[in-house]
């Protein structure tokens, strides 16, 4: 028996005029990528909808990945937990305030999907059955990134008055919230 088919997004033709020599640097890109220039404005343009707009609200960084980790290898890890845990208490919130209108569990995860989608912050696994939903976050930026995923994701849910089960290693963050 085959496997079902997850539904198409509702897609719609619309006409842009574009810079000439951003509309290179997209062929080129989708052609590194083997796939089509449409394909690749779409993603842009998801990434852009989903979460660059907001994340901007916040006033979002993005740098690469070598000097994250160089940072995060030359934390402290008391000061590293205290900026975890203060930011958890509050980014999460206004931007999933600004994304969807409202502060529950569904925005908050969104939001730890996103970070994980869109400023590959981790990669992102869930499983879901009727007591509890478990959220698996893998990275390659070594102990203190974990510590501050626990705090922050701790701080995140603690907003709504939920506490969840989390187990680490040096290379991911397991959080279970009942259901």
């Amino acid at each position: 028996m085959p496997a079902p088919r997850t539904p198409r997004a509702k897609t719609a033709a619309k006409s842009f005029r574009l810079d000439e020599a951003a509309l290179m640097a997209v062929e080129k890109e989708a052609a590194t990528q083997n796939i089509t220039p449409n394909t690749l404005v779409n993603q842009l343009l998801k990434q852009f909808a989903e979460f660059d707009r907001y994340a901007r609200r916040i006033n979002t960084v993005k740098l690469s990945s070598s000097i994250f980790r160089g940072l995060l290898a030359a934390a402290k890890t008391d000061g590293l937990i205290e900026v975890a845990k203060n930011a958890g208490s509050s980014i999460p919130q206004a931007f999933v305030t600004a994304k969807s209108g409202k502060v529950d569990v569904n925005s908050l995860m969104d939001h730890v999907r996103s970070l994980a989608t869109y400023a590959h912050l981790c990669e992102y696994s869930e499983s879901v059955d009727s007591h509890t939903q478990v959220a698996t976050l893998i990275h390659d930026y070594g102990l203190n990134w974990s510590i501050f995923l626990v705090h922050y994701v701790t701080a995140m849910f603690e907003q709504l008055g939920i506490y969840p089960n989390v187990e680490m290693s040096d290379r991911s963050v397991i959080f279970t919230l009942p259901q």
